[in-house]
């Protein structure tokens, strides 16, 4: 008779299996268990308590019956005091995320029943929300991999285009030169040397950018500031503080906010406002330069778009786009009313440690 009815338990775990293989994120593999073991046992409540720093919401029944329910650290599972459900202990990577709570099974019998099934699922779920993980990582891969193609993309049509262009206006001017001894011919092809000069250093931009990838992790914003803004010799100040989840690429963004508003916008003073809205922290950025023009301001941040007089490649600015958008994030510019230019930056607040 118990042979049985173990046996048709066996479908259950199966089609617990294939979902979990399908889930795509945490929430929905824990939901996938939770359904198996209420259509398994058909207990009167269930539920899952989420443990310790993680991200996990509390799913199904959670009141007042689910408070006596403990496990020590090295617990499994255990019965509860009624007799007619159990506490589980689940896992992700080895470590507990929570407990799976059943009470109000009818027959003791299921339970000793299940057993075996039971103590499947902790291991089941850890392969799962490891699935999860894999591919988590592996899509960010695959998004980081596009961004850096493109981003390569650019720089070479920055090779090919703007440094070509310079280089034929250099050879035909030093040709007039010697054809006709103009002076102007020479200052245009100084000139020209000199924006070249200008591209070439500006595509260290592109390195900073590219080669700051790593793992995000929290990172003062103050800090960072009062690290990048001394060597460019700009007075600035910083009013508030936040701890955001950003890369290194964060100074190369903060650099190149200010060697635009001093080199374009003849800058002479910085002023760095951060503050903490509606879950996000916003920075904003002004400086007392001459602005930005406003035919520019809708497309500042395109590939391609120079900004001041002094136009370079218009790679920085759109890089500082890419890249905050990379941090889950935003810029926008405008001009203030007082004068100069200002930059509104969004990021994503990085949890206490």
């Amino acid at each position: 008779m118990n042979e049985p009815e173990h046996s048709n338990r066996h479908p259950f775990f199966l089609d617990l299996l294939h979902t979990l293989q399908r889930a795509e994120d945490e929430e929905t593999a824990l939901r996938a268990v939770l359904d198996t073991v209420a259509g398994t046992l058909r207990s009167e409540r269930i539920g899952f308590i989420p443990e310790g720093r993680t991200r996990l919401p509390a799913m199904g029944d959670t009141g007042p019956w689910t408070a006596e329910a403990r496990l020590l650290t090295d617990q499994l599972i255990k019965l509860l005091p009624s007799k007619k459900g159990f506490a589980l202990a689940l896992k992700s990577q080895g470590k507990r995320i929570g407990l799976l709570l059943v009470d109000g099974v009818k027959e003791t019998k299921d339970l000793d029943d299940a057993l075996p099934f039971l103590l499947t699922i902790p291991d089941a779920l850890d392969m799962a929300l490891s699935n999860v993980r894999h591919m988590r990582e592996l899509n960010q891969s695959r998004n980081n991999l596009s961004q850096l193609s493109e981003s390569l993309g650019v720089a070479n049509k920055i090779l090919r285009h703007d440094i070509a262009n310079e280089l034929l206006i250099i050879s035909s001017s030093l040709d007039l030169f010697k054809a006709h001894g103009r002076e102007r011919d020479l200052d245009r092809a100084e000139a020209s040397l000199q924006r070249m000069q200008s591209i070439i250093s500006q595509m260290r931009d592109l390195d900073c950018f590219l080669l700051s990838r790593s793992d995000m992790t929290a990172t003062s914003l103050a800090q960072v500031i009062r690290t990048v803004l001394p060597p460019l010799e700009i007075a600035f100040s910083v009013e508030g503080d936040a701890i955001v989840l950003a890369d290194p690429g964060l100074n190369a963004i903060i650099e190149n906010l200010a060697r635009n508003a001093k080199r374009h916008g003849k800058a002479q003073r910085m002023d760095f406002t951060i503050r903490m809205t509606e879950g996000k922290v916003h920075l904003s950025v002004h400086d007392d330069g001459k602005g930005i023009s406003e035919d520019q301001l809708s497309r500042i941040f395109q590939e391609g778009v120079g900004f001041g007089e002094t136009k370079g490649t218009g790679l920085g600015l759109y890089l500082v786009k890419r890249t905050m958008e990379r941090y889950g994030g935003d810029i926008s510019a405008r001009n203030d009313p007082r004068g100069g230019a200002r930059f509104e930056l969004t990021f994503c607040p990085a949890e206490p440690s």
